[in-house]
């Protein structure tokens, strides 16, 4: 008892001192949070939606598969076909029409090198695929349950998985890598993914700001000194095989 007394107050009395010092404490403010669609650019682009946001100190990480169906013209397309034929710009309006984004969500589109530059600085990361697919599926693409992956083999992978596995199941795989990236290199990211980006920014398409990549780097920051929770998931809902879309589930916006 008599040690965690002192110990208590030697903690009020380095509070004091801090407030005594008058050094202001940095606190994460209402615009420290970021809603981005991130799109893999392709014959078979891939998009996961991104939520961070300092205030709660979470990172929210939607896989949305490509066939999902979003208003486009007069009828539907998927999202992958609304890109090819759109850009990610006209993708985020129909994602937006198909559950609430909030007003000031971005989008950011790179191709597969373009993303392998922007991963370069972190090497490899530890992936475990053992939630996103069955052992049957591990042992069809020879791969055990955890191993090592930099974002070009991660690229070549997923798209093998897009071309054989539903697109639920895909898309958790996806989830998985992008899960483990923000996961094990959060530390990183505040000095080095907003200094990427406009190192990258000639080879992007994006809707973001250089006063937006200032918030990003803010943001990032303040979740990697909270030591910020990840979570991922894949967009609810089932794939129609007659019509070639995946459908969402009601409630999907609680996603």
């Amino acid at each position: 008892g008599t040690a965690v007394l002192a110990q208590r107050q030697a903690a009020g009395r380095v509070r004091a001192s801090e407030q005594q010092s008058g050094v202001p404490v940095r606190m994460p403010r209402e615009e420290h949070h970021l809603t981005l669609l991130a799109c893999v650019a392709g014959e078979e682009p891939a998009f996961v939606l991104l939520y961070l946001n300092a205030g709660q100190n979470c990172i929210h990480l939607l896989a949305v598969p490509g066939q999902l169906a979003v208003p486009f013209s007069d009828g539907e397309a998927s999202l992958a076909d609304c890109y090819a034929a759109a850009g990610p710009a006209r993708c985020l309006q129909g994602l937006g029409a198909v559950f609430d984004l909030p007003e000031d969500a971005h989008y950011l589109a790179a191709s597969p090198e373009t993303l392998d530059a922007l991963c370069a600085g972190y090497g490899s990361w530890r992936v475990g695929f053992s939630g996103a697919l069955s052992p049957a599926e591990l042992a069809r693409f020879e791969q055990s349950g955890v191993g090592d992956w930099d974002a070009a083999s991660a690229h070549a992978f997923l798209r093998e998985l897009d071309a054989a596995l539903a697109p639920e199941t895909a898309a958790a795989a996806r989830a998985a890598v992008w899960d483990a990236f923000f996961r094990q290199n959060l530390d990183l990211l505040p000095a080095a993914l907003p200094e990427a980006l406009r190192s990258e920014s000639g080879a992007l398409l994006t809707d973001l700001t250089a006063p937006d990549l200032l918030t990003l780097e803010d943001t990032l920051e303040f979740l990697a000194n909270g030591g910020a929770a990840v979570e991922s998931a894949v967009l609810p809902g089932r794939y129609d095989r007659r019509s070639g879309f995946y459908l969402p589930d009601e409630g999907a916006d609680e996603a």
